[in-house]
């Protein structure tokens, strides 16, 4: 059997000079896990061009070339492809030139070494991201989100080798339905910013004073673990599991989302930490507590600015973590730290707890994290626990043709209901819920072999993949009393007043230009010299760079029509946006300062 890896190691190097690689593996580790058998299909395709894979060809026994041809045919009207394998690599050789930037997806290690072997990818005229994983891990495609950046995904297709297709039938399936979801997922960001990027934009910078006083997660988390944390919800079943909550409280740190902070504090017990992270102005009933300020508390910097500073004016220990948005990023002054995102407060504090406990020295007993009322769903016909600041709000306009009853009727109904198997009995849940519960889930398989032990002791609601169910006495048995303790973070500091006042004139001008230019754009019938000053004031408002950038994405809605969504936009519209845009902003930053 001939040596491949001279050929393989020469064509991999030219790969690498014009292409890119991402994921976990790369091509060296594809090429060594290969076995003898593998080697030898591999060595087959090498001398007669017939390349197998699981003993099937990966192409047209009778013309390789005119097959690729009549698939690129298919694949003509787009502006950049997803392809989920190419086998050998054939398609690259057809492909039309102005399909610029493909990016290939290869969870096969075999595949992937084929593909380099062949080195059908020299036909190429565009750029090749190559995404190089098994896929086995739950997250493993949010890598590719950067390359899906800027392109119109009206006009990006997805391509899945139909011969590798019905060879690996299981993997490949997987690997497609992962993209497909993943598009669907970025469409619905995509929604998601054209609706509250101006609001995030709004609440970073009027928290910023805050957030500079502020502690952050770091702190916290460089203190020593405890042995258990409970991570309290506001799904219904939190009321019953409250007697225990009172009873054990001495045994663990307790975790809660600000959804449950009301609930808990009337019912007595009060979180060590309480987190929160909504931007929307209905929030803000969520800490409208007298005791709230007894809890430490945990914030992302886009949330209700109306948070922070009731809290701030009652003396609350607060912290923040990293923000990935432009108008954090650009005014931090010391890393934060990161946390995991999974839609809900409760996944961040997931999140958090995980990464603590796993801390704990080694020679000691795993941490136990332990989830209540993370119901997840609909139990006895309940949207909310008793005594929530939500439910607290419809009770207060409650009347005979609008009752709690009809509310939850109409939460339970929104989406079209779906059952799940609960703790108790079948429960309704819906697909929003369901997201979150496969969040968990997946998030129970990433750390099955970490030295840590998930449980969840909520008294009702669905089973949660992954987790051990149980009571809570059960799961805080063996725990010593008096053994928790939660310090109080300490406080940092740091200024960006300079930084602020540079940008504020940087968008007065960015307003100017804009506002200028909105003009201009209006004339349907430009002459030269109208043109040029169009060109200039456009150069001008590309130099703005932070000016530019932080208004742009109050100004994403456009943008994204633009930019990703294929529509047409007026030019005096896109001007109009971003001078009122500018001028938003600056009126954000001088209530900042």
């Amino acid at each position: 059997m001939a040596d491949l890896r001279p050929l393989f190691v020469k064509n991999a190097a030219l790969f690498r000079q014009k292409h890119l690689v991402i994921g976990r593996d790369t091509l060296d580790e594809a090429f060594a896990s290969l076995g003898e058998a593998e080697l030898a299909d591999l060595t087959l395709g090498v001398e007669t061009g017939k390349w197998l894979y699981l003993g099937k060809l990966m192409h047209s026994e009778r013309n390789a070339e005119r097959e690729a041809q009549r698939a690129a045919e298919n694949l003509s009207g787009a502006q950049a492809l997803v392809a989920v394998s190419t086998g050998a690599g054939f398609l690259f050789g057809q492909l039309n030139r102005a399909l610029g930037e493909t990016l290939l997806i290869e969870p096969s290690a075999y595949c992937l070494v084929a593909f380099i072997l062949a080195g059908k990818f020299t036909d190429y005229g565009g750029k090749i991201t190559l995404f190089a994983d098994d896929l086995s891990r739950s997250d493993a495609l949010e890598e590719i989100l950067p390359w899906l950046q800027g392109k119109n995904l009206k006009k990006t297709l997805i391509y899945c080798h139909p011969p590798v297709f019905v060879a690996g039938k299981a993997l490949y399936t997987r690997a497609f339905e992962r993209v497909t979801a993943l598009f669907e997922k970025r469409s619905v960001n995509q929604a998601t910013i054209v609706k509250f990027q101006q609001l995030w934009n709004k609440n970073i910078l009027l928290n910023s004073r805050i957030i500079r006083r502020s502690a952050t997660l770091n702190d916290l988390l460089q203190q020593t673990p405890p042995a258990a944390i409970v991570l309290a919800g506001a799904g219904p079943s939190l009321t019953q599991s409250i007697p225990d909550l009172i009873a054990l409280r001495d045994r663990f740190v307790l975790f809660a989302a600000d959804t449950a902070l009301i609930p808990l504090n009337r019912a007595g017990v009060f979180p060590d930490f309480v987190f929160s992270a909504d931007p929307q102005w209905v929030n803000h009933f969520f800490v409208q507590s007298p005791y709230a300020a007894r809890s430490q508390w945990l914030m992302d910097p886009v949330v209700c600015p109306a948070i922070p500073h009731f809290l701030a004016e009652r003396g609350a220990v607060t912290a923040f973590w990293n923000n990935v948005f432009l108008s954090d990023t650009a005014f931090r002054s010391v890393d934060r730290g990161d946390v995991a995102h999974g839609g809900s407060v409760s996944t961040n504090a997931f999140d958090i707890a995980v990464r603590w406990l796993l801390r704990r020295d080694a020679t000691t007993e795993p941490g136990r994290l332990i989830l209540v009322g993370q119901d997840l769903s609909f139990p006895n016909r309940q949207a909310h626990c008793a005594g929530a600041a939500l439910e607290s709000a419809v009770f207060a306009g409650n009347h005979r043709l609008s009752t709690m009853e009809k509310h939850n009727y109409r939460q339970m109904t929104a989406m079209p209901v779906l059952w799940e198997k609960g703790i108790r009995d079948k429960v309704r849940t819906n697909g929003k819920l369901r997201i979150f519960l496969d969040w968990f889930a997946s998030r129970a398989a990433d750390h099955a072999q970490d030295r840590i032990t998930l449980i969840n002791a909520s008294v009702d609601g669905v089973l949660i993949r992954g987790f051990r169910h149980t009571g809570l006495g059960e799961a805080l048995s063996g725990l010593p009393a008096k053994q928790q303790t939660a310090s109080r973070v300490a406080p940092t500091s740091g200024t960006t007043d300079g930084k602020t006042r540079t940008l504020m004139a940087d968008l007065d001008e960015l307003v100017k230009i804009s506002a200028e230019n909105a003009r201009l754009a209006a004339n349907k019938s430009p002459d030269q010299a109208l043109r040029q000053r169009l060109d200039r004031n456009d150069e001008k408002l590309r130099n703005l760079g932070l000016a530019k950038d932080i208004a742009g994405l109050n100004a994403q809605a456009i943008i994204l029509k633009i930019t990703e969504q294929g529509e047409d936009s007026d030019a005096v519209q896109f001007y109009a946006a971003m001078a009122r845009a500018g001028r938003e902003v600056r009126h954000w930053l001088g209530k900042a300062l």
